[in-house]
């Protein structure tokens, strides 16, 4: 990779500056490394922000985290203003139940998911993915990619409007492109 995680986060900032602006609460689900979520709060460190994931492989721990069972938050209803799930859903044994819960406990959802180009090699796909895991450090097995029409079937079957989709800059060599979704 030609950029470092997080220079290409940070480039990444005035994209979704007014997604984030205005808003005093977020639940970061599926936190993995913690890095993302940790550069926005030093950013924008106005907002509380709260972490969560099934296991602790954090490399930054400046905010809260809990670890949770994968499929009901420790939090109360509309607690947070945002959940986000960044490159979270495709690694869930039940996308369906984290993404009820994501709306359950905050009033919007900010989703960023990849989807394979066309004419992708899907077996090749799941390869680099979990070597670009691996490469992370990161020891996960799971790995159920979307197309755009399947995301698009999950939000639709968990009641979950697509209010926003913005392509986001990609500058890896993976055969994908990437996007973010704001769902309510």
């Amino acid at each position: 990779m030609s950029k470092l995680l997080e220079d290409i986060i940070f480039d990444l900032l005035e994209l979704f500056r007014p997604y984030i602006e205005g808003i005093d609460s977020v639940l970061d689900i599926g936190t993995g490394t913690s890095i993302p979520i940790h550069i926005v709060a030093e950013n924008f460190p106005k907002v509380r922000y709260n972490t969560v994931d099934i296991v602790d492989i954090r490399k930054r721990y400046m905010l809260p985290f809990v670890i949770y069972d994968g499929k009901n938050l420790p939090f109360d209803n509309l607690e947070f203003d945002v959940s986000i799930l960044n490159e979270t859903l495709h690694h869930c044994e039940d996308p369906e139940r984290v993404l009820i819960e994501a709306r359950r406990v905050a009033k919007s959802i900010y989703v960023i998911e990849h989807f394979p180009n066309p004419n992708t090699n899907i077996k090749e796909l799941v390869k680099t993915e979990i070597n670009a895991l691996n490469n992370f450090g990161l020891n996960c097995q799971i790995y159920n990619p979307f197309t755009d029409h399947s995301l698009s079937l999950l939000f639709k079957k968990t009641g979950l409007k697509i209010w926003d989709k913005v392509e986001i800059p990609y500058y890896g060599t993976r055969e994908i492109r990437k996007y973010f979704f704001k769902l309510e």
